[in-house]
């Protein structure tokens, strides 16, 4: 079973609907452009770079934050596990997770190319969104306290406040590769306003 012994939520989507169709969606789809971005990469295609790698001790906090967000999904998974919930297809999120990893880290000396940056921001603007409402579910949970008893594995205020966290970092991940976007756009603009200047 994908999610068993799962409390019943009133309304929807129930928290094994999250675990198993939403919340994983955004890493399946990530895993299946940076597929397409590294066969158009080896095909000569390749989107523009930023001229200057971002500052290291900026790149480094990035990378050890998506650290810890790895950490925190399995953390996760270990709990669910434990308290025999089942996992859905959460697994798919830390895989999602590290290939996010390895490409941040592979481009760090490299530069970032104007294709993953967008890649990346839709990425962590749709795990915002649906770990957003996995967030609102699980404070339902937690009013309803089914969990939260001397035996249980994972208490539901646990599972709330792992999953308000995860959610806190994507955030900030959305927000730091959406400020990427816009500096990489205002550069290229500058550097197109210094030809035409230098052509004239």
């Amino acid at each position: 079973m994908l999610c068993e012994n799962r409390f019943p939520l009133p309304g929807s989507p129930s928290t094994c609907t999250l675990d198993t169709a939403i919340v994983p969606l955004p890493s399946i789809f990530l895993i299946i452009a940076l597929g397409a971005n590294h066969f158009l990469s080896r095909n000569n295609v390749a989107g523009a770079r930023t001229p200057v790698a971002p500052p290291v001790k900026l790149h480094i906090l990035y990378l050890v934050m998506v650290g810890c967000q790895i950490a925190m999904t399995i953390l996760e998974l270990v709990r669910l596990a434990l308290e025999q919930f089942g996992v859905g297809l959460l697994p798919f999120n830390t895989i999602g997770l590290i290939c996010a990893f390895v490409v941040l880290l592979r481009e760090r000396k490299s530069g970032r190319t104007r294709r993953t940056l967008a890649i990346l921001a839709v990425y962590w603007f749709f795990l915002t969104i649906f770990e957003a409402i996995k967030v609102a579910r699980l404070h339902t949970l937690e009013e309803l306290n089914p969990t939260t008893t001397k035996t249980s594995q994972y208490p539901s205020s646990d599972w709330f406040l792992d999953n308000a966290v995860m959610l806190a970092l994507y955030f900030i991940f959305f927000c730091g590769e959406t400020v990427n976007l816009v500096l990489m756009r205002r550069q290229r603009n500058m550097e197109g306003g210094y030809k035409m200047r230098s052509n004239v």
